[in-house]
Parts: C-alpha cells; structure tokens; sequence
C-alpha cells in the first residue's frame, strides 16, 4: 500500500467515524513499521583552528519497533530499529576554499523509547516520548582540492563509530481498525559525541575533528496490536 493509499484510508475511516469517541488500546504487544524525510543539520567539524562544515541533502528513514502497552494508563514502551541517510550536497574547508565534498552520512541506531499517549480524545490519540539507545554513525565524504593537482583525494569520516544515542519524539495516532492503527510522527535524532577522522590518503595521517550527527526525522507507519 503506498503512501498516499493509506493517508486516503485514514481520511476516509475519519470521515466515516466523526461521531465515535476514540477508545483507548488494550494493554498489550504491538508492532509496528515506519518510513519518512530524515532532515539533518549541518555538520559542523573542529580541530584546533581547522574547520569543515558539510551541508547535506534530505534523505531518508526507514525502521521498525516492538512495543507495549503498559497498564499503567497512557504509557508505552518500545525497542525501536532505525536507518536514516542523508547525500553530501555540498562541503567548506577552511584550510582550502577550494576543496569539494560529495559522500553520504548514514546512522543505524537501536532505542528503548518511553511514550505517553494522551488518551480519551475523539478521533486521535496524541503522544510524546523520549528513548535512548546507542548504534552506528558512519560520515563516507570524500573531498577533491583543485589546488593541490595530481594528490590523491582526502577522505572524511573513517570506520563506523558506536556512539551513544537519544531522540524525543512528538506524534498523534489515527486508528483505522481495532487492530491497525495509523501514525505520524516527528523525532529528533542526536549522537552527542560524533567525531570523524579527516583522513590524509597520501601520508595515511588522521586528523579527528569534533562534530555533530543531529537528525530531525518526519515519518509515518502503521501499527499492529495483538
């Protein structure tokens, strides 16, 4: 089912349910699968006086989850799988204006996230939740400095680092079925101590820069509770 043959189906049970109350989830396991725009922030890079700011594309999100409902009334708890990739657009090195960049950033993370759900409204069910988890930062940019003709070409990033990880999360679930629910969500994603090698492929010298890996993620997915 695509994208757009769901939102017509949620749109259609809402229209057909405008005067039923919206009645609260059972306690019990669900599943659930999701996709969207994963939107990440510049990275900005420093190493002592050197800088390398990365602007990146759009790109994508792609995970899963199994949850619980909890008895506790409104409370969720989920272990969440989640991959996000953003293309290199475009690179600024302080030390050679004239370098450019191109490459891809990716991170697989895995969380335990915490939801409260804000039960007891018609039609929708609103939700926000926080997770902590930890997973995979990898940044594969390659550079090209006109200036220096003929020297092979810097790399950006080095080997895929494990880093600790958290997100909040702001959402509102349609349900569809007893069983099948709808939900939209926004995340933000954040790998608080990413750092990347500038890697000098000529002399295999590394210099570590701190940076930052922040994602902000816009998605949608269904919602299967046993």
């Amino acid at each position: 089912m695509t994208h757009f043959s769901k939102i017509g189906l949620a749109t259609a049970t809402l229209f057909a349910g405008l005067a039923i109350p919206n009645a609260a989830q059972a306690d019990g396991f669900y599943i659930s699968g999701f996709t969207g725009l994963a939107i990440q922030r510049d990275q900005n890079n420093t190493s002592g006086n050197q800088s390398l700011d990365i602007s990146l594309d759009n790109g994508f999100v792609i995970g899963g989850a199994v949850g619980y409902k909890l008895p506790i009334s409104g409370f969720r708890v989920e272990l969440e799988a989640a991959y996000r990739e953003n293309d290199v657009s475009a690179g600024q090195f302080l030390a050679d204006p004239t370098a450019s960049f191109n490459g891809d950033n990716s991170s697989l993370g895995v969380f335990g996230n915490l939801l409260y759900d804000f039960e007891g409204l018609p039609l929708i069910t609103p939700y926000i939740g926080v997770g902590i988890g930890v997973g995979g930062v990898e940044s594969d940019v390659f550079g090209s400095f006109d200036s220096v003709p003929g020297t092979p070409d810097p790399r950006f990033g080095g080997p895929t680092s494990t880093e600790f990880l958290y997100q909040g999360i702001l959402g509102v679930t349609l349900p569809l079925t007893d069983t099948w629910d709808l939900f939209v969500d926004g995340r933000y994603y954040v790998a608080p101590g990413a750092e990347f090698d500038l890697i000098d492929v000529a002399t295999n010298t590394r210099t570590t820069f701190d940076s930052n890996y922040e994602v902000i993620q816009l998605q949608a997915g269904l919602r299967f509770k046993f």
